[in-house]
């Protein structure tokens, strides 16, 4: 059911209506009224301004804004999760599904800017998380490893091509390679948690080993709460006892474990280059259609 109360926010209802109003009132008492009418539209409308400044959003996609740095947890090997604090404890950083925000450090007088899809949720509330894997020559990321916890780091968005839209498939197909999970769970949060979103998800979620497969838990976690969810690891270098799927992504495990190539099903992608070329091709081949492919 809709808030009313939040009408109360927008323009027309708080602004406009109630000063046409106060005019109109007042009009038909008598024009000798109106100057004690104006003074007090004028404080009203001070004071809504003021309010929508204090309720405008930490972040801004063109200007760049300094995010403290909360908290950071190493999950797994060379990966770990930042937490930034937003303007407001009651904020919830509200950006487009599998949309991502722009990180910005400057080292030796440039501007290095990479780019982190936030694995928090609408319902967190005072600051958002990013999940980030950090590479022996990553610029950016050995510089965020060294930010230490009341620091501030620039971040501006959000950014993203993305357009999903509730039931927008019957069934989708998702593939994420290492740490491309982090837009594949905005997607998969969004359906989970939007009653009208009877989607159907199947992710196949490709790594290199056990250890390095990241979220692994609440993946896991999602698949057993959720019947329309389930989710199939590959690993490239499995264990021995390993009993799931190996080898890289292949036809193969697309047909087994994604949704058929119907105009109504779509298949959403995330990982690396080599990966992401790997993929066109079999879904080409399988006969899935252009427009229902996606690449971030």
């Amino acid at each position: 059911m809709e808030d009313k109360r939040e009408l109360l926010k927008q323009p027309l209802h708080g602004i406009y209506i109630p000063i046409g109003l106060i005019i109109f009132g007042t009009l038909m008492f008598g024009y000798e009224y109106l100057p004690y009418s104006i003074g007090f539209i004028v404080v009203v409308c001070s004071t809504q301004l003021f309010f929508a400044y204090k309720r405008r959003s930490s972040m801004d996609k063109v200007k760049w804004q300094d995010f403290e740095l909360v908290d950071k947890t190493i999950i797994a090997p060379m990966t770990t999760i930042y937490r930034f604090k937003l303007n407001r404890d009651d904020e919830v950083l509200d950006i487009p599904t599998g949309h991502h925000l722009a990180c910005c450090f400057t080292i030796n007088g440039k501007d290095e800017v990479r780019y982190y899809s936030p694995i928090s949720n609408q319902f967190d509330a005072g600051f958002f998380d990013i999940m980030v894997k950090h590479y022996e020559h990553g610029v950016v990321t050995k510089r965020l490893a060294q930010v230490a916890e009341g620091q501030t780091v620039k971040f501006r968005g959000p950014f993203g091509k993305l357009d999903y839209k509730p039931n927008m498939a019957k069934e989708l197909g998702l593939i994420a390679g290492g740490s491309g999970i982090t837009p594949i769970l905005q997607v998969i949060t969004k359906i989970i948690t939007s009653p009208d979103d009877t989607t159907k998800v199947k992710l196949v979620f490709a790594n290199n080993s056990e250890k390095d497969i990241l979220l692994r838990a609440e993946i896991d976690e999602i698949a057993s709460r959720y019947p329309g969810f389930s989710v199939e690891y590959v690993l490239t270098t499995p264990s021995e006892d390993w009993t799931g799927s190996s080898g890289y992504v292949t036809k193969e495990i697309v047909e087994k474990f994604l949704p058929s190539p119907d105009p109504e099903n779509k298949i959403f992608v995330c990982g690396p280059p080599e990966m992401k070329k790997s993929v066109a091709k079999i879904t080409a081949d399988l006969g899935y259609q252009k427009e229902s492919v996606f690449f971030f």
